[in-house]
């Protein structure tokens, strides 16, 4: 009598190969960025080995695992970087922000490098109410384009104020300093060729005077010069 046939071992499901590979390339590629940024930070990368290995034991599917048993994964990561356990938290979502929270504090910590700024007030000065460009402010800024023009690590910053409601709207005060900003910022682009990424626009959120003072309707600059702590 010949051999029975041998029974067909049942493997995995086909789509697990290319959702292996899938997040093979996404770990890859996380692992890249983290080694070419600036700050190497090692919480950032064992937060997100962590989150990998979970997303592979739970296939991808939410509720698989429960907030302890996600916290032990993270922690058993986090132990072989040299990192302390991650606090227990109420909500197991907040395991998912944790990467976020990691480029925010790098991110701070970048803002806070030594640096120097000089100060050009009353870059354009605009009329009530209005983020036009006068003829008077076209002209000062093609005077100063030269010196406001941000180098290789500089940045010229563009403040716009604007209490023109007399603290009735302050919304609409809002929206018309980042305006007035921005006013600036596309007159420096287009017409002096300024680097797009050296440019920034921002409205100054609450004014501590009233729309009498010339300078709550001025949009000012900051020519800021940033410096390596090793310099």
């Amino acid at each position: 009598m010949g051999s029975p046939p041998e029974e067909k071992k049942q493997g995995p499901p086909a789509y697990m190969v290319s959702f292996g590979d899938m997040m093979t390339l996404i770990l890859t590629f996380f692992i890249l960025l983290v080694s070419m940024s600036k700050e190497q930070a090692p919480g950032l990368v064992a937060d997100g080995v962590g989150s990998f290995i979970v997303q592979l034991e739970t296939h991808g599917l939410d509720g698989t695992l429960s907030g302890a048993e996600k916290l032990a994964i993270f922690n058993k990561v986090r132990s072989k970087f040299g990192l302390p356990p991650k606090p227990e938290e109420g909500e197991p979502a907040t395991y998912d922000l944790s990467s976020t929270k990691e480029l925010l504090r790098t991110k701070a910590a970048e803002a806070l490098r030594p640096h120097a700024e000089v100060a050009q007030p009353n870059l354009a000065v605009f009329e009530p109410g209005s983020a036009e460009l006068r003829y008077e402010a076209r002209r000062y800024l093609d005077q100063l384009a030269s010196t406001l023009r941000p180098r290789e690590g500089q940045i010229l910053v563009l403040e716009g104020h604007a209490a023109d409601s007399g603290g009735l709207d302050p919304m609409a005060d809002r929206q018309l300093s980042n305006k007035r900003a921005r006013a600036v910022r596309m007159y420096l682009l287009e017409t002096h060729d300024f680097v797009e990424e050296r440019v920034e626009a921002r409205g100054w959120y609450q004014e501590t005077t009233g729309p009498g003072d010339r300078a709550t309707r001025a949009v000012h600059g900051r020519l800021v010069t940033m410096f390596s702590i090793l310099d």
